[in-house]
């Protein structure tokens, strides 16, 4: 594995079994009437140079860099969350990190991703059509995005894919551990879970800092790291888990009580996209 910087990082041994951290991981809340039909295509990334790889899935290159950024959306995040929020991850740093070609997959029409329904398997094929074989790949996925970002680990595992494994750095933001193993996290350059904390707050621990810590706990033997964001004046009230979930995403989410994806994917103004967990994942 690529070598980690251990600021706020705890590096290093694992037990790991398909479902580690998913007790302690807290499915986000199903609010009534929530619409979760993603499939995307009244978004409006359809008309700003995004072009749809699969279910779920966009594809565009944004320069000349080789570098690749593959962002999953929390549950019911539509295609066009994702991909504003991707796209201002590369504007912020990852651009002047190499990337070039960026990925936005929607969130899981369910926390647990039971329907299995983005189209993952597209991905590898159309990645590999300008892929150099040595560019770095970033993954990053929020919440229940983990479900569906780690089938698509898996299905470069069982397509005997180890070398595109080998360049994936990914960052487990605030998720849930299921579909991961032991076995697959060896295989990857850099393993990464993120939480997020407010020190100003009484209670200011992201709504799944349990299920990162225990992440970390099972597969710190495959070196993965635990990475906190450690932000002061995020907008959230104490004890506001769910406000403090998407501080991994901004540094100030809309809603001070809960999670609001429609605005915190989209709308950083005054409320910078959160990058510091990138840092120890890029080579100078």
């Amino acid at each position: 594995m690529w070598a980690l910087a251990t600021t706020v990082l705890l590096g290093v041994m694992v037990t790991g079994c398909a479902t580690v951290g998913d007790d302690d991981f807290i499915e986000p809340e199903v609010e009534e009437g929530l619409d979760t039909d993603l499939g995307g295509k009244s978004d409006d990334w359809f008309d700003s140079g995004w072009v749809s790889v699969g279910r779920g899935v966009a594809y565009q290159k944004v320069n000349d860099q080789p570098g690749i950024l593959i962002a999953y959306g929390g549950y019911s995040a539509r295609i066009g969350y994702t991909a504003a929020w991707a796209s201002e991850l590369v504007n912020a740093r990852l651009g002047e990190a190499g990337v070039g070609h960026v990925y936005a997959v929607q969130g899981p029409q369910d926390p647990g991703y039971a329907a299995q329904e983005i189209g993952n398997s597209k991905i590898r094929p159309h990645l590999l059509g300008f892929d150099d074989g040595t560019a770095p790949i970033f993954v990053v996925a929020h919440s229940s995005g983990a479900f569906v970002a780690h089938e698509f680990l898996r299905q470069l595992s069982t397509a005997g894919r180890d070398d595109i494994l080998a360049r994936i750095s990914y960052s487990n933001l605030d998720g849930g551990g299921s579909g991961l193993s032991t076995a697959l996290a060896n295989k990857l350059g850099a393993l990464q879970f993120v939480y997020a904390k407010d020190p100003a707050l009484t209670s200011g621990l992201s709504q799944n800092h349990g299920a990162a810590k225990s992440l970390f706990s099972a597969y710190r033997g495959t070196g993965a790291t635990l990475f906190e964001v450690n932000i002061r004046g995020t907008g959230c009230q104490s004890g506001a888990g769910w406000c403090l979930h998407d501080v991994v995403i901004t540094h100030k989410p809309h809603n001070p009580l809960r999670y609001d994806l429609a605005r915190d994917y989209t709308n950083f103004t005054d409320r910078a996209v959160t990058t510091e967990y990138f840092e120890p994942l890029i080579v100078p």
